[in-house]
Parts: structure tokens; C-alpha cells; sequence
């Protein structure tokens, strides 16, 4: 009788004492956290272009601002680049002349041959999705021409081991992630300077 006479007692004082605390919840205990959407990139204003390594496996996505002496760098990028030792591959500066999000993948003659070489049947058209999909979730047509056509693109890639490394035969691989939000950046026209 003591025990709880004691614990009422002392209950008492401490609801007395501080006001503050409250066995009730308050509406701000049911209130559900608000998630932020991601954002969109925002779509850069005015001219920009995009430069790509190969050396260094990075492209940077430049703004011209109005007003401004030096282009500024918007964002960079790892890629995937040209293997060392390919003697035909693009350089120099070209444009966008396409952006297609889920692309299907239309493998060359060429390429089917060197898949086939490693015990790869290719059919002529990959669907989007498919794990012999080359091209992932973005595909940015070039207009970059060696002997081997305009067969150039920046896109995404099923295997992110291949992102930062020399390991294409002339194409430049991103992160899905990283395609898309460029893709989302840039617009046909834009330019593409392929440096060394």
C-alpha cells in the first residue's frame, strides 16, 4: 500500500512540476515525414556542349553562360571508353544527332562478328531490357564517322564494372543513372568534342 501510495504520489508531482510532458500524443505524433521528390536536372540555358576523355574515361558537361569569358563545367562524368590499341575509333568534335530512352540495340555486322568470336550468338535487333542490351537505358547517337559509319553513342550499360575503363570499341558507357540525367540535360545539336 506504501509501494503505490509513493509512486501516485510521486507521479503527481513530476505531471505538477513539468507541464510540459504529457501522456497524451499530440497531432504532431501522427503527422507523416514528407519525402522530397527527386528533381529533375534542370535544363541548362543557353549553349552548352560536352567534352569527352579517353585517356582520362570522364566526360564534362560545359555551359556557355551570356556574359561570361570562360565556359563552366556543369557536371562530370565517368565513362567507359575506347580500348586501348583499337586503331579506328572517333575524335574530334561532332554533335547529338539523336536521344532515345530504352533503346533497342541494332548490333552491326561488325559487331556480331566479334560477340560470336566469344561464343555469343547476337540477333540483328536487342530488345530494351534484355541483358545483351549494350545499350542500357539511354542511347545518344553521335555524328562522329570512321570507316566503320556513324555507329557512334554515349550510352548506358547492364554492367557498371565497365563504367571508367578502357573496354569499348568506340562507343562511351555510363551508369544508367548518369545517361539518363544527361540526356535530360542536353538536347539534339548539342556539340561533342572526343579528345584523347
Amino acid at each position: 500500500m506504501f509501494i503505490r501510495t509513493f509512486f501516485t504520489a510521486v507521479g503527481i508531482f513530476l505531471l505538477t512540476a513539468f507541464p510540459a510532458i504529457s501522456l497524451e500524443p499530440s497531432l504532431a505524433d501522427f503527422k507523416v515525414p514528407q519525402v522530397a521528390k527527386p528533381a529533375k536536372p534542370a535544363a541548362l540555358h543557353g549553349s552548352n556542349y560536352v567534352e569527352i576523355s579517353i585517356s582520362r574515361n570522364l566526360l564534362t558537361l560545359f555551359a556557355r553562360r551570356e556574359g561570361a569569358s570562360d565556359p563552366e563545367i556543369v557536371v562530370q562524368y565517368p565513362v567507359g571508353t575506347v580500348v586501348r590499341g583499337l586503331k579506328t575509333y572517333p575524335t574530334g568534335l561532332g554533335k547529338v544527332t539523336g536521344i532515345t530512352f530504352n533503346p533497342w540495340w541494332y548490333p552491326t555486322e561488325y559487331s556480331r562478328q566479334v560477340f560470336l568470336k566469344r561464343g555469343i550468338v547476337l540477333p540483328p535487333k536487342v530488345p530494351p531490357g534484355d541483358p545483351l542490351n549494350y545499350m542500357g537505358a539511354i542511347k545518344i547517337s553521335l555524328s562522329h564517322k570512321t570507316w566503320k559509319g556513324a555507329i557512334y553513342r554515349i550510352h548506358g550499360n547492364n554492367n557498371p564494372a565497365r563504367v571508367g575503363r578502357r573496354v569499348t570499341g568506340g562507343c562511351f558507357v555510363m551508369n544508367n543513372s548518369d545517361g539518363l540525367e544527361l540526356a535530360h540535360r542536353i538536347k539534339v545539336g548539342t556539340e561533342v568534342n572526343i579528345v584523347p
